[in-house]
């Protein structure tokens, strides 16, 4: 009999619920809102879907290994050189190159609770032992408690800015503290997957790759604001040393070559993510209007994604279910530590109004 290494059958597997299809059938929906995934509903570019039909004919080809175009496109709208950029198939599959980077036994990830469940999932797969500070007030990373929990296990910090689930932002000087107090040797982490979002929303979001800092490394994604969370394309951005160091762990035809296309499309349409962007602004708003009048607490975001803070476990479940009910598809968050919380994504108009309607 195959013996399963411990820290795997620890592991909890991912359950997916029934495809909406198939819940739309059941409860006999008229009408419905996917604002559950924090996807951007405006769907992809013209360009995009136009690179990809292009790409078709060339599927018996392996793709460029270094996404040469690709690489090149980021680089320069991030005013570096390509040596600064790595791509993969979405951020997820960068961070797990992380690990096989940059981590030994030993070595320890230091992260908050309340945040994207992915990371704990790879450093438990990764046989690293991921120690969990609480969330500051307003759902934040605590900073602070974050550099006073660094040991000398400590191989690395991981921050989502801003947050998933809970939409929070920590500011400029919040971050120079991180990196001016963390050891040069520890690798600081932080995910920017709502990076245009939080840009659009206000100018003090803080850019990590700006910074410039030889430990830091940046992940963004294509599958926010971009809109092709379904091609799956990510990236990182740092110093070339740690960006070498990732390409010789991840896979070589990565991401394939209808991703690099939809990509590249993407990157051309400056005016679709400009749109989505502002989309998303004016959908944030409508929500907390109703949310005020709702007498509904929520947190102020810099995503495409509102959190609720319903008390307890049963009300969060309640809404939730009350609301599929009317069609409308939410993520109640007791997956991510917080089952008080439910996080509700924005959508396209029709679906934004349906949500209104459906809180009333």
């Amino acid at each position: 009999m195959v013996i399963i290494p411990k820290n795997i059958q620890e592991l909890v597997s991912y359950k997916p619920g029934k495809p909406v299809s198939q819940i739309i059938e059941e409860l006999s929906l008229k009408e419905w809102a996917i604002l559950w995934n924090n996807e951007n509903n405006l769907g992809p570019s013209p360009k995009a879907l136009e690179r990809i039909q292009q790409t078709l004919n060339n599927s018996h080809l392996y793709p460029d290994p270094a996404a040469t175009q690709l690489c090149a496109m980021i680089a320069e709208r991030n005013d570096c050189t390509p040596d600064f950029v790595t791509v993969d198939n979405g951020s997820e599959s960068v961070f797990d190159c992380l690990f096989r980077a940059f981590f030994e036994k030993g070595d320890e990830l230091l992260t908050c609770d309340g945040t994207f469940v992915a990371v704990y999932i790879w450093a438990k797969s990764n046989k690293t032992e991921c120690q969990r500070i609480p969330l500051a007030r307003g759902y934040q990373f605590d900073i602070d408690r974050l550099v006073d929990a660094v040991t000398r296990n400590t191989k690395a910090i991981y921050v989502a800015n801003p947050n998933n689930p809970t939409g929070a932002m920590i500011s400029q000087a919040q971050l120079e503290h991180l990196i001016d107090s963390v050891p040069k040797d520890v690798l600081i982490i932080i995910d920017e997957a709502y990076y245009e979002y939080a840009h659009a929303i206000t100018e003090e979001y803080p850019d990590s790759f700006k910074m410039r800092q030889p430990n830091v490394i940046t992940l963004r994604t294509f599958s926010k604001a971009y809109g092709i969370a379904g091609i799956r394309v990510g990236y990182a951005l740092g110093d070339p040393s740690l960006i070498e160091a990732i390409r010789k762990v991840r896979m070589t035809f990565a991401p394939s070559n209808i991703a690099q296309a939809a990509a590249i499309g993407a990157l051309e349409d400056e005016h679709h993510v400009k749109k989505a962007v502002t989309l998303n602004k004016t959908a944030l708003q409508q929500f907390y209007n109703a949310f005020h009048e709702a007498e509904l607490e929520y947190v102020p975001s810099y995503g495409n994604f509102v959190m609720l803070d319903l008390g307890t476990e049963d009300v969060a479940k309640k809404f939730t279910e009350q609301m599929l009910q009317k069609g409308v598809f939410l993520r109640h968050l007791r997956a991510f530590g917080l089952p008080h919380c439910v996080r509700i994504s924005t959508g396209t108009p029709e679906e934004n109004e349906l949500l209104v309607r459906s809180i009333d």
